[in-house]
């Protein structure tokens, strides 16, 4: 049997793009780096994987995505003290790697079909790096073999990967006990080993915020964008979503009973995740068919957005939803740099608090129609399955206000006609940009010819039930305003300005269309 153990205990605290995941979980393309890892071993290999910090999240996930894996877990007690670090991590695996081994640090990507389990002999993983980011790494001296490991500068670097085929003699010297900067290292292991071969990979580093965002620019082909404090796997037929916000997933859990048959079946593997399995269906961005586009709306009417009186809690709910939110989430934007410009588009536009004072917000409270309601009704969450020609929905808000049973169905209306206007998969793609030269500004972004005409088709639909066109489409502009603060750490940040900018040049033609 052949082994790979992988570094998994410690903190990670040079990496926080999404708030409370574990650094083995960070999605690259909607699957974790760990899964990357383990996707490249053949199942002849037993995986041990040193556990500490937020070892539940890591366990739970391992558990449900790769039970199919022979997979041992070891508790590392000391993953943040003096004296913790890989070298400590490593040797609490001891027992169960005395035989050759291949150790790894879970944010250690390589990209190689070489079979580096099968290596009869000392290896070290290294790759070529910038001279200028040098101080970051463990650098590499030699051409064949290594002759020394040094800190400093140097344009190689050990990747934090090896093989250990004389085992015994790397863990007698490992257990000298050596800490560089209160860490436990692995590499004084090697102080141990003979003629030891280098390695060059291809290494993609996704420990720290920038060798992350470098390593997603090679894996873009991303299926859902996550946000800073949420994030979604779809991994081995599972969907699996991540929140930071424990409640968030009791909360969504018990909103399926109120969504009449609608949504997957879900279970929570974690208290701060739940999954479902994955869903064979065409998302309605990608149809073309307005007919299926009037047979969803219809069949929201019909089961989905079934009023009930309207009470002084959903008049409540409502002012927090759309005022109160949409104020608190563009509070940081205010009086920005960005903020501050005056023309986008041609348009003249005022500051944000401005505009936002402008808005009618008694319109909402004195219209709005208390009903179930799914909450985030956008086309990459409504999932058409052809089998059995019914559409499923998935990725629902957890409440509306305090709410989890009774919402607005207008919050449903302007979720659609915001994902209508800009879709997702354009921007996944890149396909959006925005440029500012002193206080002007100008926008752009594809828009997918299928859903222009969706558009169309749902302006009808709201005609035609009565419902009215204009709140559908302030409710719609307030959302870039409600999003654009989620999305810090994606595109570089670029979708949150541009969703801003969007956003305010939409609200300035709208407030001028109605003279206010």
């Amino acid at each position: 049997m052949k082994k790979l153990c992988i570094l998994a205990a410690g903190i990670g605290s040079r990496n926080d793009n999404i708030s409370g995941l574990h650094k083995a979980l960070l999605p690259l393309e909607n699957r974790p780096v760990i899964s990357h890892i383990i996707d490249k071993l053949n199942y002849d290999v037993e995986i041990v994987i040193a556990l500490g910090y937020k070892s539940d999240q890591i366990e739970s996930y391992m558990k449900l995505v790769h039970s199919d894996r022979n997979l041992t877990f070891i508790n590392v007690d000391n993953y943040d003290g003096v004296g913790a670090g890989p070298g400590y991590s490593l040797l609490c695996c001891k027992d169960k790697l005395q035989e050759p081994f291949v150790f790894t640090s879970v944010d250690t990507l390589v990209e190689s079909d070489f079979d580096f389990m099968s290596i009869g002999e000392n290896w070290m993983g290294v790759s070529s790096i910038d001279v200028n980011k040098s101080i970051n790494y463990c650098l590499v001296q030699g051409s064949k073999y290594l002759d020394k490991l040094y800190y400093g500068s140097g344009d190689t670097a050990y990747i934090g990967m090896a093989g250990v085929h004389d085992y015994e003699n790397f863990w007698n010297s490992l257990e000298e006990h050596k800490i560089i900067k209160d860490e436990y290292q692995v590499i004084h292991g090697f102080d141990g080993l003979t003629n030891m071969k280098l390695l060059n990979f291809t290494w993609y580093d996704t420990g720290n915020n920038e060798s992350y965002a470098e390593t997603k620019k090679t894996f873009c082909n991303d299926v859902v964008a996550n946000k800073s404090d949420e994030a979604i796997f779809i991994d081995k037929g599972k969907v699996i979503k991540y929140f930071d916000n424990s409640e968030k997933v009791k909360l969504r859990v018990e909103r399926t009973k109120y969504l009449n048959g609608n949504c997957p079946k879900i279970s929570i593997i974690h208290d701060n995740m739940y999954t479902y399995d994955y869903v064979e269906g065409e998302m309605l961005s990608n149809i073309s068919d307005e007919k299926l586009m009037r047979k969803f709306l219809d069949g929201c009417k019909e089961k989905l957005w079934k009023g009930v009186p309207k009470t002084d809690s959903f008049l409540k709910n409502c002012e927090e939803m759309y005022e109160k939110k949409t104020k608190e989430r563009v509070l940081k934007l205010s009086d920005t740099k960005l903020d501050r410009i005056s023309n986008i588009n041609g348009v003249e536009v005022k500051p944000i608090s401005h505009m936002l004072d402008k808005v009618d917000w008694n319109w909402f409270y004195e219209i709005g129609i208390p009903s179930c309601f799914h909450g985030d009704l956008q086309p990459e969450n409504i999932l058409y399955d052809t089998k059995n020609d019914k559409f499923v929905l998935i990725d629902w808000r957890q409440r509306f206000g305090d709410d989890s049973k009774i919402g607005d169905v207008y919050y449903d209306l302007g979720k659609l006609y915001h994902a209508i206007m800009i879709n997702g998969q354009s921007i996944l793609k890149d396909m959006f940009s925005y440029e500012t030269k002193g206080n002007t500004a100008s926008v752009q972004f594809y828009a997918k010819s299928n859903l222009v005409y969706f558009m169309d088709v749902f302006e009808k639909f709201c005609k035609d039930n009565s419902y009215d066109w204009n709140v559908v489409e302030l409710l719609g502009i307030l959302q870039y305003f409600n999003i654009c603060t989620l999305y810090d750490n994606f595109k570089d940040g670029r979708y949150g300005n541009f969703l801003f900018l969007y956003g305010k040049y939409l609200l300035s033609k709208f407030l001028l269309r109605s003279n206010k």
